[in-house]
């Protein structure tokens, strides 16, 4: 009787012990997204209490590069966190000895990387000249993984103009930490239809409609080139141009409505008064600029702004 008594008190203190005691066990693999491993990402609790979501919360490593593995060592483990917690505490540490843990990450591969410049050139397309706009990479960048997060993406290009780069810098940011930084190189091409020269053209020629057409070139590899026919038809070439040459805006000018020599009518307008004399153009003139002319009656030079083709007006 004596010994069934005793058996019976040695069992209930043995349940007591085992229903109230905090049991953790260790996993043997996990995985991660933080840049630090929990407790909690490594292992199980038996219940749910302050202790355990407080044990749960506890850094026991920092996590490895986003898509890389670590194996952790539970044993140095338990014995840090005996440090932080009472002697008093009843815990019990059950499961694998060591736990091999991998980082979440997201792949940036080659393709992502060349749509993100598309992207990129297509946001900025009501900044720029009308054209077919695509950067083709000298060599297709190599993939790297990121951590999982608010992926955010800032392409750079090397010229400020965007057109004529031949780099394009991109830098990826999760939950607004700068996380890579990428640079690639190539060719951005902007296929646009410009003016070319269909003959021969000498310096001095006023362009025609025969002289000039439309073709598709890479305005990357310009340096003004005209667009519109209409911003060259009527103008002078300041330079002789082959057949096939692209139209420069440096290379044309607006002919003078005034030459040198020219006679032309002088025309005041003042306080109601509208007089005209005869005079003659001692130098050429455009449009709205200041021009000397003399008078043919009093030989007198006054200047005067062109206003019309053979027509100045004297400002008064």
């Amino acid at each position: 009787m004596v010994r069934f008594l005793f058996l019976l008190i040695v069992l209930i203190h043995s349940f007591q012990g085992t229903s109230f005691a905090l049991t953790v066990t260790f996993n043997e693999n996990a995985e991660v997204s933080s840049s630090h491993i929990k407790l909690a990402d490594v292992a199980i609790f038996n219940e749910e209490s302050p202790l355990s979501l407080a044990l749960g919360s506890r850094h026991i490593a920092p996590s490895p590069r986003a898509g890389s593995e670590t194996t952790i060592n539970n044993k140095t483990v338990i014995e840090k966190l005996l440090k932080q917690i009472p002697k008093s505490t009843d815990i019990q540490w059950e499961g694998a000895s060591s736990t091999f843990v991998k980082r979440k990450g997201v792949t940036i591969g080659p393709k992502k990387i060349e749509s993100a410049i598309a992207d990129f050139l297509s946001q900025k397309r009501d900044e720029l000249p009308i054209a077919d706009y695509s950067f083709v990479p000298r060599e297709l960048p190599l993939p790297f993984v990121v951590p999982v997060g608010d992926l955010e993406v800032d392409v750079v290009p090397a010229d400020p103009k965007i057109i004529g780069s031949r780099r394009m810098s991109l830098v990826y940011k999760v939950d607004n930490t700068i996380v890579k930084n990428i640079s690639v190189r190539g060719q951005l091409k902007a296929m646009a239809p410009v003016a070319i020269l269909t003959q021969n053209v000498k310096r001095g020629t006023i362009l025609h409609p025969d002289m000039v057409q439309l073709q598709k070139k890479d305005l990357g590899k310009l340096r003004t080139p005209c667009t519109d026919l209409r911003e060259v038809l009527g103008r002078r070439l300041t330079r002789s141009l082959r057949t096939g040459s692209v139209l420069d805006m440096s290379s044309i000018e607006i002919p003078p409505l005034i030459r040198k020599g020219q006679l032309v009518k002088i025309l005041i307008n003042h306080n109601g008064m509208h007089l005209s004399a005869s005079g003659i153009s001692s130098m050429n003139g455009k449009q709205d600029q200041i021009i000397r002319v003399v008078n043919t009656v009093s030989k007198k030079m006054i200047y005067c702004k062109v206003s019309a083709p053979g027509i100045v007006e004297v400002q008064i």
